[in-house]
């Protein structure tokens, strides 16, 4: 337990007292005596936060999260620590830096004559500012004062006007930077989404650039020609004048599926996890053999692919018409006995018991698909950690980073061989429950 003289002592302490407080009964307590507590703890709250950015920014400068508690960054612990969202607490390690160079924010907010949120408020103005000392002094001082009669909403407005006014060609900078962000905007927020449909198919979605357009329809327009009914796999009889029956739709669906087997077929695509590119399904060998039992199969489809489409056992046996089956031992878990040799680099047939075992990335609350994940050694292949299904687990690119920048840590159930997961400690309290993620498929 801290000393009562020591900064966190002495802050336990008020935390005690204020504690005491949640036994008051308001509702017998008169009016005036309601808002003068509240005024008093909106003042202490500020002070609060001035003692906490004080003391937050004095941690970033020594990299303390870094040195000697084995975080990436200062951010990402302050945020787990605090509960934060990764935005909010990145933005207070930010104002904790910049308010340690502005003593007449940092003297207001000690006071409690401004708040929390006016303090960011000017901050980022200032740091918008020319550099020049005495500009940003001078808009310091005249938000401080704006403080005092607006709230942060109108402070915000004050601010932005006060920058166009001591800054007159920002305005024109930022509008440039606009266009080139609107020429970007296409090309940043591309995506394509292929979801199930719930009906049997699956739904495309997605957005490009104008030139991302021009290349799929080069592509996409000379395979959607109109072609002889008997071409299209259609009954020439039932076609008016044996015409192509498909629609505009359905012929550039057909194209862009053609193009995309054209791919597999000549290799074009680059190599993944050492292995050339195939649809992988995994599925059972009553499946494949015809032989499934309908009431323990349920709703959870007779074959899964790499990104978790679920298949109907006719067309899982239907892909396996042309195609390598690779058979993998399971136990009676469904856990995988044994792939492949011990090497450096996950081999194909061990990224593919990989992904039979953990179906997604492990992390609790992820649902990343395979296609997106990379195999983590728990046991680092410096260290002698082998590569092998016993030491491996499913992490997507973001949860990767975790675990290597931060206290989290993985291991596989001794009972099952699942992953799970284990928090760091928060707020002085250590944790001690394993948590893991639910699969897609049990």
């Amino acid at each position: 337990m801290p000393s009562l003289t020591s900064p966190a002592g002495v802050v336990a302490d008020a935390g005690g007292l204020l504690a005491s407080l949640g036994e008051v009964l308001w509702a017998a307590r008169g009016s005036h005596e309601l808002v003068g507590t509240l005024e008093e703890l909106e003042t202490v709250r500020s002070q609060l936060a001035a003692v906490e950015l004080a003391v937050l920014a004095e941690i970033d400068a020594r990299q303390v999260a870094k040195t000697e508690l084995g975080w990436g960054s200062t951010a990402d612990w302050f945020t787990h620590l605090a509960g934060l969202s990764r935005r909010e607490g990145h933005r207070m390690v930010r104002h904790a830096v910049a308010l340690a160079d502005r003593p007449a924010t940092r003297a207001a907010l000690a006071q409690g004559a401004v708040s929390p949120e006016q303090v960011g408020v000017v901050l980022d103005a200032v740091d918008k500012l020319p550099a020049a000392e005495t500009v940003r002094a001078r808009g310091e001082a005249v938000l401080l004062e704006e403080a005092g009669r607006l709230n942060a909403a109108d402070l915000a407005r004050a601010a932005r006007h006060l920058v166009e006014v001591a800054d007159p060609e920002r305005a024109e900078r930022e509008a440039e930077r606009a266009l080139d962000r609107d020429d970007r905007a296409a090309h940043l927020g591309r995506f394509l989404a292929i979801t199930e449909d719930g009906a049997g198919g699956v739904r495309l979605k997605g957005r490009g650039t104008v030139e991302d357009a021009a290349v799929l329809r080069a592509a996409l327009l000379p395979l959607t020609t109109p072609a002889p009914a008997m071409d299209t796999g259609m009954d020439p009889e039932t076609c008016e004048e044996g015409r192509d029956p498909r629609d505009h739709g359905a012929r550039m669906w057909d194209a862009l599926v053609a193009i995309a087997q054209h791919a597999l077929d000549t290799d074009l695509p680059p190599e993944c996890h050492g292995a050339r590119p195939r649809v992988a399904v995994t599925t059972s060998l009553d499946v494949l053999r015809g032989r499934i039992d309908w009431a323990t199969l349920g709703t959870c489809g007779a074959g899964t692919t790499e990104d978790g489409l679920e298949l109907a056992p006719s067309v899982v046996r239907r892909l396996a018409c042309d195609a390598e089956i690779i058979p993998v031992a399971l136990g009676g878990q469904g856990e995988v006995l044994d792939v492949g040799r011990t090497c450096r680099l996950v081999t194909p047939a061990i990224w593919k018991a990989l992904v039979c075992r953990d179906r997604q990335c492990a992390f609790p609350g992820c649902t990343r698909p395979p296609v997106m994940c990379h195999a983590h050694h728990i046991v680092h292949w410096a260290d002698h950690g082998p590569t092998k299904l016993a030491n491996l687990v499913l992490l997507c690119g973001h949860h990767h980073r975790v675990i290597h920048h931060t206290p989290w840590q993985v291991r596989l159930n001794p009972h099952d061989g699942r992953p799970e997961f284990l928090p760091p400690p928060k707020r002085g309290r250590p944790a001690t429950q394993w948590i893991r993620s639910r699969p897609r498929r049990e």
